[in-house]
């Protein structure tokens, strides 16, 4: 499919860089700094069926030396992540609907931020009391649902799914900001009162609805400092005394939050393995690093935002 595809490109805001498309992003903000040249192009093109040097990380993901990656969903579209500064789409289906969006937004930004020597933390992630607050887990832990929790509550989100950290900044580790929606299954909506009437689907025949904040105050524009990462552990029935929160030693939350690295076996064939520890060292120095261990079901959701809140405020 040719790249030109007969609209105005568009200047759009993602975790800091100035994105230029002609594909429809209603999830991203106008681009609203300086003068720049765009930090990144996205567009639709041909792709090659195989990358020079490739390995396969999966049956879908090609990478190679180059730090090229070719991602291959079937029915949606092929994605190829050229450069640090170009991702090229080949749809299945309208590049405008959601579902290209998924992937793009999902595994394609957390290889984008390798790509970059960001640290992409599998987390949803919210501002409290001033500081970012990563919410992490393994997928359909809750992340999102929590997040949203939080929002609702009057506290302002960062991102969802892929939290883009930039462990070397100047003054410590901040937390860079994505777009102001989450993804939530259709009871994590229900729980909260919200209906789907209007949200559009993750992925056509999905019960999993996007959730968009369209409030400014609802979304935190700037980078902000990380203050604390929790990790869910989410109980499969009730067990009495287990459900809350216990921050963790140094050495288990090194361990914990290296094996929620987004996208972590394609960065370490990238040769990325000594700057991810190095990242991981200098987040568990910022910031406090909690065990979240939640029941089966939302009953306790309120609890749990309060409790995060309380920690936050007395940090």
């Amino acid at each position: 499919m040719s790249s030109d595809r007969g609209t105005a490109p568009a200047d759009l805001f993602l975790c800091g860089w100035r994105l230029r498309t002609r594909i429809a992003m209603p999830e991203l903000a106008p681009w609203t700094g300086d003068d720049r040249e765009p930090d990144l192009l996205i567009r639709t093109g041909a792709i090659p069926a195989r990358l020079a040097d490739a390995e396969d990380v999966s049956p879908l993901l090609q990478v190679n030396p180059e730090r090229q990656a070719r991602l291959a969903i079937d029915g949606v579209a092929t994605y190829w992540l050229r450069s640090a500064h170009e991702i090229v789409i080949d749809p299945q289906i309208d590049v405008d609907s959601p579902d290209v969006r998924t992937f793009l937004f999902g595994t394609m930004l957390g290889l984008l931020c390798h790509r970059r020597e960001l640290f992409p933390l599998h987390a949803s992630c919210v501002v409290v009391a001033g500081r970012a607050i990563a919410i992490s887990g393994v997928s359909g832990s809750g992340k999102s649902t929590l997040a949203a929790a939080l929002v609702r509550r009057g506290h302002r989100l960062v991102s969802d799914d892929v939290c883009a950290i930039d462990a070397g900044a100047a003054g410590g580790p901040v937390v860079r900001p994505a777009f102001p929606r989450v993804k939530l299954w259709q009871d994590s909506l229900a729980a909260m009162g919200v209906a789907t009437d209007g949200l559009h689907a993750n992925r056509f025949g999905q019960n999993k609805y996007y959730l968009r904040f369209s409030d400014p105050a609802e979304f935190q524009a700037e980078p902000v400092p990380l203050g604390a990462v929790y990790l869910l552990d989410p109980l499969t029935a009730p067990v009495a005394g287990r459900e809350g929160i216990r921050r963790l030693g140094t050495m288990q939350a090194v361990t914990e939050l290296h094996d929620q690295i987004y996208r972590k076996r394609t960065a370490l064939r990238w040769g990325r393995a000594a700057d991810l520890f190095a990242a991981v060292g200098k987040i568990v120095a910022a910031a406090d690093v909690h065990r979240l261990t939640r029941g089966p079901d939302l009953a306790g959701l309120d609890g749990m935002v309060r409790q995060i809140e309380a920690q936050a405020a007395a940090a």
